[in-house]
């Protein structure tokens, strides 16, 4: 017997229509491919219902799933609205969907075409969709951002939460500030004013705690909730976005500053004298520092010895205290040395298809970069031009100033473009040859090495590992919980 499943997933276009008000879209959608299978006779047994977004397979659970059971052959073929919502990830995650779907000679059926592993026409077509399919969402994602950058650049708070001390509003179309929360804004000037005048973190925490002035998100401050607040420069009144390659874009903002520039740079100053020093001939012992945080909080995950010789990680924060649980630090030796193959595996198979990719990527990012800059140049002598046709008297004050506005703010958006794209080819990235070198160095040296070495080795190829585990082991369980999200340069 013939059976079929359905994926759904939502893109971000369908987020944004549903806040316009049109409808929830997996719905629709599921409904779109039930009389698709009900026209055509398909007997569907599952539908995979993805309600997170996320651009990778390791952040889509229901796709695992339905690899998973790709895998065993258990559907004739699946039905989704698009070729899109299989892969729109890297590389890497479209070689795994594409090669999913060819080994178990399972049919991906769209509402437009059906897509028959057999098929060499229609494994080329599906190839190709993923290909253009990868092409538009790369081009869509360095868009946003260069508009993310151009809002900050002008002054706006972008950011999902606001800050404690303040509340997120829009007093204008398309401006993004904050308004000063009076009661926290006290509690943030007393910060520091503590800090300045020799108080530590840990000694504000408590102060705060003992006049029982709730934080937002806890029952009560911790020493790097009031760290964190310290050495953010938007109390001063400015705007801080860190893009995704760590470029750091500090501007003025729109918002009121609850203490003053100076109060700022006399708790930089503090921080800089107080900073903890590294002992000299000093080791470290977790090779995991820098890589290895905590999924729940986004912290560093800590090493913490035992007296029988071992050592565990965990995170120490208050807020994950009975929900993240430690691991031995051999359980994720293992996990990641088994990652490491795994990527091998997948590079190597794609290896010809990332060298082409990069080498058009490369070419197209020259293209851009060369275009931007005559962009730019041309808006720069319009400017010019402006204060030239002010003092002729063909512009009034006021057309000059709206003019001028408008240059600054194309100028802008070019700029932050631009930075992203030079951001993007300075980036650590690892071409594949190279890649399967460092990650096989990894596995021949990494059991003899010592703990720096081993923190050298790991950041040479990973960028970030996010660690998950909720449960404890006991005898009765078979296998551990424990979760890492790596992601490899």
């Amino acid at each position: 017997m013939e059976t079929y499943c359905i994926y759904l997933r939502k893109s971000r276009a369908d987020a944004e229509a549903e806040a316009r008000g049109e409808g929830e879209t997996l719905a629709r959608h599921e409904k779109t491919l039930l009389d698709l299978a009900k026209r055509q006779g398909l007997t569907i047994v599952k539908i995979y219902r993805e309600i997170v977004s996320g651009d990778s397979i390791a952040a889509r659970p229901q796709m695992q799933h339905l690899l998973h059971d790709i895998a065993d052959s258990k559907y004739t073929g699946v039905l989704v609205m698009e070729i899109e919502r299989l892969a729109r990830g890297d590389t890497i995650d479209q070689g795994i969907v594409a090669q999913a779907f060819r080994e178990s000679e399972t049919k991906i059926v769209t509402p437009v075409k059906t897509y028959d592993p057999n098929s060499e026409f229609d494994e080329e077509y599906l190839e190709f969709s993923l290909f253009m399919s990868r092409r538009e969402y790369k081009t869509i994602k360095r868009r946003m951002n260069a508009g993310r950058i151009a809002s900050v650049k002008e002054g706006n708070y972008i950011g999902t939460n606001p800050p404690y001390g303040y509340r997120k509003i829009s007093p204008e179309p398309k401006v993004h500030t904050l308004d000063i929360v009076p009661e926290e804004a006290e509690a943030v000037k007393m910060m520091f004013e503590m800090y300045i005048n020799g108080d530590g973190a840990r000694a504000i925490a408590a102060r705060l705690n003992q006049l029982q002035i709730p934080p937002r998100k806890s029952n009560a401050w911790e020493p790097v909730s009031v760290r964190k607040i310290l050495h953010s420069p938007i109390y001063s009144g400015k705007v801080e976005w860190r893009t995704k390659k760590d470029g750091i874009i500090l501007a003025n903002g729109l918002h009121p500053a609850i203490i003053t520039p100076e109060q700022f740079q006399q708790a930089t100053e503090r921080h800089k004298r107080t900073a903890p020093q590294v002992p000299t001939g000093y080791t470290t012992q977790n090779y995991y520092h820098g890589i290895l945080f905590c999924a729940n909080c986004g912290h560093q995950m800590k090493r913490r010895p035992t007296p029988n010789g071992t050592a565990h990680m965990l995170c120490r924060r208050n807020e994950c205290r009975g929900k993240v649980v430690s691991s031995a630090v051999e359980k994720i030796d293992e996990v990641v040395l088994a990652a490491i193959r795994y990527r091998m595996q997948e590079i190597a198979l794609q290896k010809d298809a990332m060298e082409l990719e990069e080498a058009q990527k490369n070419e197209t990012a020259k293209k851009k970069r060369e275009k931007l800059k005559k962009a730019l140049e041309k808006l720069h002598r319009q400017k010019e031009k402006l204060h030239t046709l002010l003092e002729t008297d063909v512009y009034t004050v006021e057309t000059f100033l709206d003019r001028s506005k408008a240059l600054e703010s194309q100028i802008a958006e070019l700029e932050a473009e631009l930075n992203t794209i030079q951001q993007e080819d300075e980036a650590p990235h690892l071409p594949p040859g190279q890649a399967l070198v460092q990650m096989q160095h990894v596995l021949d040296s990494f059991r003899e090495a010592d703990p720096e070495r081993k923190n050298q080795m790991l950041c040479k190829i990973i960028r970030r590992i996010e660690y998950k585990k909720t449960e404890k082991m006991c005898y009765r369980k078979q296998k551990s919980d424990l979760s890492l999200c790596i992601d490899f340069l």
